[in-house]
């Protein structure tokens, strides 16, 4: 168990050197602040009390065929699929939808039962990180049959220890109220190193094009240190960074037609990544202050929305390489900000988001900061019994106990959107008696479905309507009035129908909460394009869609974000870079409309009662005593927020502190 939550960046390695309480290992993994996609739920003290003791050096290895028994009997009590229905053959990703992050649930209850080859500190990374990537279940028999032929590597017998306990009943931690911080622009000394010939020699660089003069600039900056460098216009970067190239600088985001640069790009960098690249830096141009600047000639930081989300999480998963977002002023020389870029290229062990501006060197650190104290201070917010609220999101997790919150405090119109359509037809017996996800499988099974996929679609849709019920049943005695309307969020023209349908109802839209987020966790290796552009999508396009049905009376669109963004997060360079991207366009668009454009960076929200962590995640935040938000105190917070704040964006997390960057 221990080796999964060291896999999932909660202890040791990359993941334990920030600086931040809530930086890399916070959020290992915590699923969507919205709660447009059900996460699967783990069966805990059931699927443990299952799991056996891991052989001794004494114990016989188990024979390929009792591995096969091992593994199906492992994902039969974790997922509830009958034995028999696990064909050795089986995809389990895309047959039984487990994911990469299940399948390390399912390898660490592996390890615990049967071990699994050691490296040569005594620890089983190696072999957990390598199964995590085999999706069939033969595939996951052969791998450890083989290893088990393999003679471990030799270590110095240590001395004995007792296991660690687990957390009695009296020892879990209680669910805090948040504590808000707010992100500024932090001074930075300068790079601890000069750039040397002796760093660059050698490597072959590729640099995206910008059409300003930075590419050529720094481009003979690099042949002057003994580089090879070609430019490569953006389009082109993914065919030319899969041969092996040292060093991309990706300048796209200062292009003068400011064009946004994810989720288009994203398959370069991932090549220049996997690929074995030893620097990825990207540059944004928001004028060296991250968009901070109130001035109304400030540069439009929007090309660059995500990239330090998706550099902060590159950093996580690439430890070795060099990994810098660095926000230049478009109005400074080119070979002024050539020379920049190239300092940060050379100076490794510095923060991975950097500011340049005015000579001076910057990044951005979580500040606590209270609401004032004076009860009397307002942002000029007031809410009704006849105001209206639209809520995306799909009425389920956070949004719905933001939606319950709303409707106790002022009584007003709820407009719910999600994309789970309701169905008015009572559930038939068999399927209303099964109430969770593994009772729900074995319902379907018992009615007919063979095909795991089938399966596991239905039990989702089941699950989702009946949360959204739930939801629409507890608002109607709080609410003026409650509606659901199935629609997609990344769908403009059903978002402005929702809205036109809002206006001739009410005649108002006072407020919007954009909870909607989708996740889809793998490392940046298993991610593709389409993966990516999806969960991004869900959070950017989604905030762009409902920004165009704002109105002069809309008098707050809150977006939902998440300290995945703000840290990066192991698993999640979309989900990191989308909410990342959503603290930029906050920002930005706080500067143009009439009403406040808030991002609220949510910590994890306990599962109880609606939160946006599932149990089997909250046991494991339970056993590194990582805190989780009560979920009544942060919908209260939220509250307290909009009727008394005037950042465009806040964090509000257990603990937050320290450099948002974290280390490079």
């Amino acid at each position: 168990r221990d080796v999964v939550l060291r896999y999932l960046g909660e202890t040791g390695g990359a993941a334990a050197r920030s600086a931040a309480p809530l930086g890399r290992a916070v959020v290992p993994y915590s699923g969507a602040a919205g709660a447009e996609v059900e996460a699967e739920a783990g069966t805990g003290a059931a699927a443990d009390a299952a799991i056996e003791h891991a052989p001794t050096s004494g114990e016989r290895r188990l024979s390929p065929a009792e591995l096969l028994d091992a593994v199906r009997e492992i994902i039969h009590t974790r997922t509830g699929y009958p034995r028999e229905m696990l064909d050795a053959g089986l995809d389990l990703e895309a047959d039984l939808s487990v994911d990469s992050i299940k399948r390390m649930e399912i390898i660490g209850a592996l390890a615990d039962r049967i071990g699994l080859p050691k490296d040569a500190d005594g620890a089983m990374e190696s072999a957990v990180e390598q199964l995590a990537r085999v999706k069939t279940i033969s595939g996951i028999v052969d791998r450890i049959a083989a290893a088990h032929a393999e003679p471990e590597p030799a270590s110095e017998p240590g001395p004995e220890s007792d296991p660690e306990p687990e957390p009695g009943p009296g020892r879990a931690p209680v669910p805090l109220r948040p504590t808000r911080h707010l992100v500024e622009v932090a001074p930075l000394g300068p790079p601890a190193s000069r750039p040397t010939a002796e760093v660059l020699a050698g490597s072959d660089f590729a640099v995206v094009e910008d059409g300003q003069g930075v590419a050529l600039a720094l481009t003979a900056l690099l042949e002057r240190h003994g580089a090879r460098v070609r430019t490569v216009p953006g389009e082109r970067l993914a065919e030319c960074t899969g041969d092996g190239v040292g060093g991309v600088v990706d300048l796209s985001a200062l292009r003068a037609s400011h064009d946004a640069v994810l989720p288009g790009q994203y398959e370069g960098l991932r090549t220049a990544l996997t690929g074995g690249a030893r620097w990825l830096l990207l540059a944004t141009a928001a004028g060296g202050t991250f968009g901070q600047d109130p001035a109304a000639d400030a540069p439009d930081p929007l090309p660059g929305a995500g990239l330090r989300g998706f550099a902060r999480t590159a950093a996580i998963e690439y430890p070795d390489a060099l990994i810098r977002a660095v926000d230049i002023d478009p109005k400074d020389r080119p070979e002024h900000i050539a020379a920049h870029l190239l300092a940060e290229l050379c100076a490794p062990g510095e923060p991975v988001v950097v500011g340049r501006a005015n000579g001076t060197r910057t990044t951005l650190r979580t500040v606590p900061t209270p609401l004032p104290d004076d009860p009397t201070a307002t942002s000029g917010l007031s809410l009704g019994a006849g105001s209206v609220v639209l809520l995306t999101g799909g009425a389920r997790g956070i949004t719905a106990r933001t939606a319950l919150a709303l409707a106790r405090a002022h009584g007003c119109h709820l407009e719910l959107l999600g994309r789970t359509p309701l169905d008015d037809a009572p559930e038939a017996p068999a399927l209303a008696h099964a109430h969770d996800r593994i009772a729900l499988r074995a319902a379907l099974i018992a009615q007919g479905l063979r095909r795991p996929a089938e399966i596991e679609a239905a039990a989702t849709e089941i699950l989702a309507r009946r949360e959204i019920t739930a939801t629409l049943t507890a608002l109607e005695p709080l609410a003026a009035s409650v509606r659901y309307h199935a629609a997609d969020v990344t769908d403009e023209a059903a978002v402005r129908a929702v809205a036109r349908d809002i206006r001739a109802r009410h005649g108002r839209l006072d407020g919007i909460v954009h909870g909607a987020g989708t996740v889809a966790d793998k490392l940046l290796r298993d991610k593709d394009p389409a993966t990516f552009a999806r969960v991004f999508a869900t959070k950017v396009d989604g905030a762009r869609h409902l920004l165009s049905v704002a109105d002069d009376d809309t008098g707050f669109l809150v977006l939902f974000g998440s300290v995945a963004g703000v840290f990066g997060n192991r698993g999640q360079a979309d989900y990191a870079a989308a909410n990342d991207a959503l603290d930029t366009l906050a920002r930005a668009w706080s500067a143009r409309t009439a009403g406040r454009v808030i991002a609220v960076d949510w910590g994890p929200w306990a599962a109880d009662g609606g939160g946006m962590v599932t149990p089997e995640l909250e046991r494991a935040y339970e056993r590194r005593g990582i805190p989780l938000l009560d979920p009544d105190a942060a919908a209260a917070a939220l509250l307290a927020e909009l009727a008394h704040g005037t950042s465009p964006q806040v964090v509000l997390a257990a603990e937050a502190s320290g450099e948002v960057a974290g280390d490079a």
